[in-house]
């Protein structure tokens, strides 16, 4: 890959979200510095670039200036998916270097790594424990004298030199650090019991990173970078002209799509504000259960209710055609656990799952579930802003719930943020206390642009799935919680 502002060629990492946010990777002939406490993945990120690389055809050393040997380091490796023991010593190449660093100092090291790059025409060369460099260094010149070798060797042999440290310092400064061309800073910490791994750029030369930090996972695939979700807002919103005008979407409910004049436009998005257990699911798997009917795909991602779970539900309350649309790979019902993941990682699979489908309709059931999976709420806003952005330009069908804090309120908190201003639809659904008896209502807030029937309605789900009644023809005060008329005795729900 050509890096078009500097002429020079970039080695892609092979870690896709890595990639991402070094601008396609690092430039050959580079020098760069790996930092982190004990146990942030430096190790595993350093061999994961060297067996990448070997399977692009190149060779890559790993030269150890540590008390650990290879063995050992091979027995933590061997379960994860990159390592490939039949590559070594071929294609990558391990030698310990410390006993010449004792030996012979900086001088010495620098020669032992020209000898083994040149020898195996080595593409990609790892220094593991450059603290132990610094520490054999009688002066900051002589460090310097030796990271300038590094940099003579890595432009003549076209190679790409990472260096590892856990150096920390009280001052903060680290001469190195002017010395070469980039430097990336892992962390691993904890917030509110919860570990929570991070990747930061704080040097690239010739290029534009994408700046702050970016979450990091370590599995058996090896060292996953997910940046941040924000980062991809675009400077061009969608137009709200081009929602305007699209066709129509039904919900598959008679009355509802009576009251939104025959449904909600096609590419906009819907907010459901309820109370906890008002019907924000069913009616998210109505909505979705309705597109399959018509031919269209149709995906839902849910936090808090496992898809067994959703798709016994909807078989008891007469939603039919969503586990079928699944056999036939029309829907998709995914389930995340927001407890377990990090706000980026969430919004990933969110991303992949519109990609692989290319669903025309979506349902995202609890938003909050994102604000759970954060570790610092002033970014849900810039997150939700990008998901919106996102499902704009991919003109879906969007429906989202969200929940109000309380059963009876009588003022409707509407929830502003990210997500929440590109929102052309607010449908609320409430428990309301009519004749002794306690209901659901539904009321339509919001249809931007558009006519609508702002009369509240009765919820009821039988059997036969949802009805709307007009039950609520002649009360009042039924925002606050309660209601003056007589009805007919509510049919039990069944959800």
């Amino acid at each position: 890959m050509n890096d078009q502002s500097t002429g020079q060629r970039r080695r892609p990492t092979g870690i896709a979200g890595l990639d991402r946010i070094l601008e396609g990777g690092l430039l050959e002939a580079g020098v760069y510095i790996v930092q982190g406490p004990p146990g942030a993945g430096k190790t595993i990120l350093a061999n994961q670039l060297c067996f990448h690389h070997a399977s692009e055809g190149g060779r890559a050393v790993y030269i150890t200036l540590l008390a650990e040997s290879h063995s050992r380091m091979f027995g933590h490796l061997r379960r994860m998916q990159f390592f490939d023991e039949t590559r070594i010593p071929d294609s990558v190449y391990y030698v310990g270097g410390f006993s010449t660093l004792e030996a012979e100092g900086l001088g010495g090291l620098v020669t032992l790594v020209r000898g083994i790059v040149a020898k195996k025409s080595a593409g990609l060369a790892i220094i593991d424990g450059l603290v132990s460099a610094a520490e054999t260094a009688s002066s900051d010149r002589e460090f310097r004298k030796f990271l300038h070798d590094l940099q003579i060797l890595a432009d003549l042999a076209r190679c790409v030199v990472v260096l590892l440290t856990n150096a920390e310092r009280k001052s903060g400064f680290f001469p190195e650090h002017t010395m070469v061309d980039g430097v990336l800073h892992l962390t691993d910490e904890l917030s509110e019991l919860r570990p929570l791994r991070h990747i930061r750029v704080l040097k690239l030369r010739g290029s534009n990173p994408v700046r702050g930090l970016h979450s990091v996972r370590i599995s058996d695939r090896g060292l996953e970078v997910r940046p941040r979700l924000e980062t991809r807002l675009s400077a061009a919103p969608v137009t709200e002209a081009r929602v305007a005008s699209g066709a129509k979407v039904a919900f598959g409910v008679p009355e509802l799509d009576r009251m939104l004049r025959g449904g909600v436009r096609s590419g906009s998005i819907t907010m459901l504000l309820g109370s906890s257990g008002s019907g924000k699911t069913v009616f998210g798997m109505q909505f979705l259960a309705e597109g399959v009917r018509r031919g269209e795909r149709g995906l839902f991602f849910g936090f808090f209710e496992h898809p067994d779970a959703i798709l016994a539900k909807c078989q008891r309350i007469g939603i039919n055609g969503i586990k079928e649309g699944v056999d036939k790979g029309l829907a998709r019902v995914m389930w995340q656990r927001p407890i377990e993941g990090v706000i980026d990682e969430i919004g990933d699979n969110l991303f992949e799952a519109v990609r692989t489908l290319d669903p025309q309709r979506i349902v995202i059931d609890g938003m909050q579930g994102f604000e759970r999976a954060t570790d610092l709420p002033e970014r849900l806003s810039d997150v939700y802003g990008a998901i919106a952005q996102e499902l704009e330009r991919r003109q879906v069908t969007t429906l989202y719930t969200t929940e109000t804090r309380g059963l009876f309120e009588s003022a409707i908190h509407v929830p502003i943020n990210g997500l929440s201003a590109a929102t052309q639809n607010i449908i609320l659904l409430r428990h309301v206390e009519h004749r002794a008896a306690i209901l659901r209502a539904l009321a339509i807030l919001k249809v931007r642009d558009d006519d609508y029937d702002p009369k509240m309605r009765e919820i009821r789900i039988t059997d036969d799935g949802i009805d709307l009644l007009d039950t609520f023809a002649h009360a009042s005060h039924l925002m606050s919680g309660g209601g003056l008329a007589h009805s007919e005795p509510p049919t039990p729900d069944r959800t």
